[in-house]
């Protein structure tokens, strides 16, 4: 597959995952939910769905801007839904969720919008925060691997939807 057909595929695969997290958001909005609301299973306390939101703002905004160059969302709750932060310093930093879900909208247009000026030959080009992802450093493996990270919290929040009472299918 030659560069220009793999970055259109990328973009379109990131853009998909994204509609999927819409769809569980949606879910949630038809039901009276408590969106701080912790689940606990066998001792675990699970993330809740803001967390999960803010944190995938977070990761999308590292993934793809950071690590490719792009525009900086200027929005400075993101340090508290970093890799390694405990979920309740996230839940306790007094942003609603409105600005946090906002915040998550702006980092994927800003990720689509560098995903289509990204040259193809960027894909092979190191990323700019000097993560090894999949065994390597290029800005390809960072944007794959955006897509698998976003997947898999996608996944708790379909859980939580059900959780909550609703239905996903």
């Amino acid at each position: 597959m030659d560069h220009a057909t793999e970055l259109a595929t990328l973009r379109n695969m990131v853009d998909a995952t994204r509609q999927l997290a819409h769809f569980a958001k949606k879910k949630l909005d038809t039901m009276d939910v408590d969106l701080h609301k912790r689940f606990e299973v066998e001792g675990k306390k699970l993330n809740s769905v803001y967390w999960i939101i803010a944190h995938m703002a977070w990761a999308q905004n590292n993934l793809i801007l950071r690590s490719t160059g792009g525009p900086n969302p200027e929005l400075p709750w993101l340090k508290f839904f970093a890799l390694g932060k405990s979920a309740d310093e996230g839940e306790n930093c007094g942003v609603p969720f409105e600005e946090i879900y906002a915040g998550f909208k702006k980092v994927h247009q800003l990720s689509m919008d560098q995903l289509s000026v990204l040259s193809p030959e960027k894909l092979d080009a190191d990323n700019l925060l000097n993560w090894e992802i999949l065994d390597g450093k290029t800005m390809r493996n960072t944007i794959m691997h955006h897509v698998r990270h976003e997947n898999n919290h996608i996944g708790q929040l379909l859980w939580l939807v059900n959780l909550h009472g609703g239905k996903t299918i």
